[in-house]
């Protein structure tokens, strides 16, 4: 729980869920593909730039501001720095080979690639998943803790301005209604309440709906598999 003069943390808390089951979702809907899938994968496609996209931007703020702040108020953190900022290459580059991966598979599907070319992605997202397990926990358990303990609320608050001006507008029209997407409805009720009117009229007019189109192909249940098995 966090106090007044504690930083929220609950945002960053999230950010790390959306990444993690969303991972999960990856794995499951590349295992579940069948060839006549071409073109809802091809759609899969256009949200995962969005979600490369957003754990991107997060360490890109956390490299370039946040960590560089801790780092000046707790001079401890420097071995935790340089391990963090190991699993965020690690983690760019399975991102990226899950990228090209699901790129591969719709022009794939329905030749005499699709099989390799599966299981490869299955591999791929599977590796993403992997490193995520790792890195997500080890961050909060070094980095998150001393957050709290390094800087007051309205800190942490200047912190986030400065980092969205690094991340720009990304961060905001699809990073926002992403990681509200894993929220529940009081999380997400309490994250919309503490941003401007405007703030708040826009998501609902307009980022949220986007969101819904582009996360479509993500909505898998039961998987493609188990559906046209029962068919």
């Amino acid at each position: 729980m966090t106090t007044g003069l504690e930083p929220d943390l609950r945002p960053s808390y999230l950010e790390h869920r959306a990444m993690r089951i969303d991972a999960g979702r990856l794995t499951a809907l590349v295992s579940a593909a069948q060839p006549d899938d071409a073109d809802r994968l091809s759609a899969l496609g256009s949200w995962y730039a969005g979600y490369e996209g957003a754990i991107h931007d997060h360490h890109t703020a956390e490299e370039a501001v946040i960590y560089p702040a801790l780092l000046e108020r707790d001079p401890s953190f420097a071995e935790a720095d340089a391990e963090l900022e190991g699993e965020h290459r690690v983690l760019a580059d399975r991102l990226e080979v899950a990228r090209q991966s699901l790129e591969r598979l719709p022009s794939a599907a329905g030749g005499g690639r699709w099989e390799r070319e599966r299981d490869e992605g299955v591999r791929a997202t599977q590796a993403l998943e992997a490193i995520l397990a790792t890195h997500l926990p080890h961050e909060e358990e070094v980095a998150f803790s001393r957050y709290r303990q390094a800087f007051t609320s309205d800190e942490f608050a200047d912190l986030g301005k400065a980092a969205w001006k690094v991340v720009g507008t990304r961060a905001i029209v699809f990073a926002g209604p992403w990681v509200l997407d894993h929220a529940t409805e009081q999380e997400r009720a309490e994250t919309l309440a503490a941003q401007p009117w405007l703030v708040r009229v826009v998501y609902r007019l307009a980022l949220r709906p986007r969101y819904e189109r582009l996360a479509r192909p993500l909505r898998s249940t039961p998987p493609l598999r188990a559906r046209r098995t029962e068919a």
